[in-house]
């Protein structure tokens, strides 16, 4: 399964990975069952990370757009 078309925000992501674990369970959610295909979800995750590290966002410009 590769969920894609929308899925930008990492809160996005785990909507559809709690979806996931408690539709289908556990098991599926490793990466040869389920993936997802969003560059721009990569993007997020990065800010959010920084945001977790720094304490503060981080411009959607200061990441690699490719």
């Amino acid at each position: 399964m590769k969920p894609a078309g929308g899925i930008r925000t990492s809160k996005e992501a785990l909507h559809y990975l709690m979806m996931v674990k408690e539709e289908l369970g556990p098991e599926w959610l490793d990466p040869h069952w389920f993936r997802f295909g969003a560059s721009s979800l990569a993007n997020d995750i990065l800010m959010q990370l920084v945001k977790e590290a720094t304490g503060q966002y981080q411009s959607a410009d200061y990441f690699s757009v490719d």
